[in-house]
């Protein structure tokens, strides 16, 4: 039998809404679109927590945040050992694997379950941090991603590999040419003028986007394409000042939680899907398409196996404590703590994403019996996602966390090229 690689292709703070393949105005992503046109293309994915760590952990897992506790960005808590991740389990199938990523250590704290499982852990130098400038470059993560590849290759076995770039998260500076190629006149004063700031987050997609052309051209000279399911997707979008966020990704809106997703089968096969679509589902299309059973239950659905009337649970817990369901027409947000902001808890919000796609019009005080009908189904879904545990979004602070200090980031650009091995299985 014949055994797939496996690539998931993370692009972090990524909008569907801004990719050119997905409808956008601009021509961000050419290389993208390529990819597209002889992949599965779903254009209703979305995240069932974020941001970041939330985000990666469900990708990786199959398991809803209500079920394996990650629902915070740093938080305190840590992945439980009996909630196996997609590299681990593949592992065990002889499979070789590898990440270029820089989510385990953060900010001076370790977030140990990012390396679980791998082979090779190369850490690619630079943190996203607004306060510190130090970006993530996607020149090196494509750098880094060939080699480790290279030396995946050089196994003899097929492998699994998780690659996660940075751009376009903020702040949006990317690198010549790419930020004149949306605005080409002098940068304004205010680098946070609306106009200017879409053009540069534009022009970090279109910078990460010729990267990931690079590396895809190398899988094509090595004929992997032949023999490999790629997966494009990110882990949230960003708001981009539609409801009051600027370089954030707060908010349970379709802005933030809308994600691309993208899968490339080694037949090039080109289908559009407009179901609804979750971060979840992406493990259980890996495990479906390995022909390995999960060891243990997880909360996904394979892409290929889809059921077009779920509805996706979602939730927040770093700036704010919110969950919401949506489906193809409604959705409906719940306040579960007072935000910063000075929203209530317990306030609602409920969308006629049909005749409200930008979710300005909030239903929730006139339409009570839709708001009843999706509370119950909430609550149901909560339960059945929860195993029986305790509900960890209720008993975890929400948390926000920045660099202090420029010793911490230096200490990880001190660790640039990191490279984490495992060898012994």
């Amino acid at each position: 039998m014949k055994l797939y690689n496996f690539i998931i292709i993370g692009i972090d703070t990524l909008r569907a809404d801004h990719l050119s393949c997905y409808g956008y105005v601009r021509k961000t992503s050419p290389n993208i679109d390529r990819i597209a046109e002889e992949s599965i293309v779903f254009r209703w994915a979305f995240a069932n927590g974020i941001p970041t760590h939330p985000a990666w952990t469900t990708i990786l897992t199959g398991v809803h945040p209500l079920g394996h506790g990650i629902v915070t960005h740093m938080g305190s808590a840590q992945l439980s050992e009996k909630i196996p991740m997609i590299q681990e389990v593949l592992r065990t199938k002889g499979y070789v694997t590898g990440a270029v990523d820089n989510m385990f250590l953060k900010y001076g704290d370790f977030y140990k379950w990012f390396t679980r499982g791998f082979h090779i852990y190369s850490h690619p130098g630079g943190i996203p941090a607004p306060e510190a400038g130090l970006k993530v470059q996607a020149d090196d993560v494509t750098e880094y991603s060939i080699k480790v590849i290279k030396e995946l290759l050089g196994r003899r076995k097929p492998f699994f590999m998780f690659i996660h770039y940075w751009d376009p998260h903020s702040p949006y500076r990317p690198p010549e040419p790419y930020n004149k190629i949306f605005w080409q006149k002098e940068p304004p004063e205010d680098e946070k003028f609306l106009d200017y700031a879409i053009s540069q987050y534009d022009g970090e997609i279109r910078y990460v986007d010729d990267k990931i052309g690079e590396l895809v051209d190398f899988l094509q000279e090595k004929a992997l394409l032949n023999s490999t399911v790629l997966f494009i997707t990110s882990d949230h979008g960003e708001n981009l000042q539609e409801h009051g966020d600027y370089m954030g990704h707060k908010g349970l809106y379709d802005n933030v939680t809308r994600v691309p997703l993208i899968v490339r089968l080694p037949s090039g096969r080109h289908e559009v899907h407009e179901e609804l679509v979750q971060h979840v589902d992406i493990a259980a299309t890996i495990y479906e398409l390995a022909k390995v059973a999960p060891p243990v239950k997880i909360d996904g659905v394979s892409l290929f196996r889809r059921d077009r009337d779920r509805p996706v649970v979602m939730l927040e817990n770093t700036q704010q404590k919110a969950i919401a369901i949506r489906t193809k027409r409604w959705k409906l947000i719940e306040y579960l703590e007072t935000t910063a902001d000075g929203t209530p808890k317990g306030h609602l919000q409920l969308f006629d994403l049909e005749k409200d796609p930008r979710e300005r019009v909030n239903l929730a005080y006139h339409e009570e019996k839709k708001v009843r009908e999706l509370k119950e189904k909430l609550n149901s879904l909560v339960k059945t996602l929860l195993r029986e545990e305790r509900n960890p979004l209720l008993e975890q602070a929400p948390t926000v966390r920045k660099i202090k200090f420029y010793s911490q980031a230096k200490s990880l650009i001190e660790l640039y090229g990191l490279i984490i091995r495992q060898e012994k299985d």
